[in-house]
């Protein structure tokens, strides 16, 4: 790829609002001598590591205990503990195989897995009370509390990704000349202005305690799942493959689609949640999953999950009885959906799959 040109005299290019003889033009690139010994993959998860950020995000601050805690954004007594085997759930973690990624199934403690640093210890038992101690009822101080979490969680972690991006420029500011690097920069900046946005609107409503900010699609399947998702992101094509956000345009808004999948007493609870806001946006997928039947949204689920949904948890046993086909074929979906987009996988989310997150869940 060709090198940005840039001035002494222009504006850097990481947007400090510096000229860049007084920003990145004056950074040496940093050699960390602690580094010569660790594999490529080792390296990036330090720097991950270096961008974790502590802090609490319900706006009233008055009442914070004071310690951020490893917040769980998908309940661990509840949820995990049921799904995991021997204290550990699967995760589908990306890893660096010699120039390339590669996505595999990884054992992750569950009192670790699917964690995130924030919130404090007061607000995360005080504010999620009703989803935690309590069945899924439908009410609608459920469903906000359920798309809230999904929003946080993914709010923070786009936060952190910044975080560790801007970190790594700083120690390698030749990056600041790369024209991709600035493009994935740029990426991050504007989700991170589109979750700003959403974070005052889910901030009011705590305050105000108004949880028909939130609307929700739910629906139950016979059976309990083997896994669990809590994830935000935003849809690009509905069920009909109708563009629904387009992620090139600078101009528009981008409007997050929240998921929650879990089991709760033999059955799958499955809600889908948006900003009612955005109601206009998603009215046509709205009717799209009110017309599927059972099979159609498992279905549906089998292809949105791994083309869309990086916070999942899965129980080892049911992933490990999958044959080496059904493997490869769930994560290539996912490898594509991270480091590859491609548009086949979600253009067409009630196609058929070669794996089945559903084989022990009997249709309604």
């Amino acid at each position: 790829m060709t090198e940005l040109k840039i001035g002494r005299n222009d504006s850097c290019p990481c947007k400090s609002g510096k000229k860049y003889k007084k920003c990145h033009g004056s950074m040496q690139e940093k050699n960390d001598s602690s580094t010569g010994n660790l594999t490529v993959q080792s390296i990036i998860e330090r720097e991950v590591k270096a961008g974790y950020i502590k802090q609490c995000l319900h706006p009233d601050h008055s009442k914070c205990s004071g310690n951020i805690i490893k917040a769980h954004s998908i309940q661990n007594n509840r949820i995990l503990n049921k799904i995991g085997r021997n204290g550990e759930v699967y995760m589908v973690k990306s890893v660096m195989n010699r120039h390339s990624f590669r996505m595999k199934f990884r054992l992750i403690g569950r009192k670790v897995a699917t964690t995130f640093t924030g919130f404090c210890g007061f607000h995360d038992k005080e504010l999620f009370q009703p989803i935690e101690d309590l069945d899924y009822c439908g009410s609608e101080q459920q469903d906000f509390l359920f798309a809230y979490r999904v929003f946080s969680f993914e709010y923070h972690k786009k936060m952190e990704a910044q975080n560790t991006s801007r970190k790594r420029l700083d120690n390698k500011p030749s990056l600041v000349k790369n024209k991709r690097y600035l493009a994935y920069l740029e990426g991050y900046d504007l989700g991170i202005s589109d979750n700003i946005r959403h974070k005052k609107i889910f901030d009011q409503a705590l305050i105000d305690q108004n949880y028909g900010i939130v609307e929700t699609v739910s629906f139950k399947l016979a059976g309990a799942a083997r896994f669990a998702v809590c994830s935000g992101f935003f849809l690009e094509f509905d069920l009909k493959g109708k563009r629904v956000n387009q992620l090139s345009d600078l101009e528009n808004r981008m409007k997050i689609l929240m998921v929650n999948v879990f089991p709760q007493n033999n059955r799958t609870i499955v809600l889908f949640s948006w900003l009612k806001e955005d109601s206009n946006t998603y009215s046509e997928f709205r009717e799209q999953l009110l017309r599927l039947d059972s099979k159609q949204k498992i279905q549906l689920l089998n292809n949105l999950i791994p083309a869309y949904c990086e916070n999942v948890a899965y129980n080892p046993d049911y992933i490990d009885s999958w044959n080496d086909q059904e493997k490869f074929s769930y994560l290539e979906v996912f490898r594509q959906s991270i480091h590859n987009p491609v548009e086949k996988s979600k253009r067409n989310l009630l196609g058929s799959t070669n794996y089945s997150l559903f084989q022990s869940i009997t249709n309604d």
